[in-house]
């Protein structure tokens, strides 16, 4: 079966890749090539995640922008629905950078 968003087939469970995926070792701040391949066949791909579960991701820009700009998504883990496991494996309790920036904080200016 052919995935409308990617054009890429779902016929074998390997064909999911792994995220995050293994960078060069050339520059740090280079996206991993396997990423620039997942942006040139579509701006969303399935990946399997740490856990085995599989996820969207956003690969384009101008995708991601849309996404972000959306009242509809939330980085409130409180919120129902919010897509995390929490664990031991996930490293509970620590503070994630998800978790960093405070949307409700209001900075006053002058």
């Amino acid at each position: 079966m052919a995935d409308t968003l990617t054009g890429r087939t779902s016929e074998a469970p390997d064909a999911v890749p792994e995220f995050p995926m293994p960078r060069q070792s050339r520059c740090p701040f280079d996206p991993p090539p396997a990423l620039k391949d997942l942006q040139q066949e579509g701006p969303l791909a399935k990946v399997r995640l740490w856990d085995g579960s599989e996820s969207w991701l956003v690969t384009r820009y101008a995708e991601q922008r849309a996404l972000l700009g959306d009242p509809r998504v939330s980085a409130d883990t409180g919120r129902p629905g919010y897509p995390a496991k929490a664990g031991p494996e996930a490293g509970e309790g620590k503070l994630s950078f998800i978790m960093m920036d405070d949307p409700e904080a209001v900075v006053p200016h002058d």
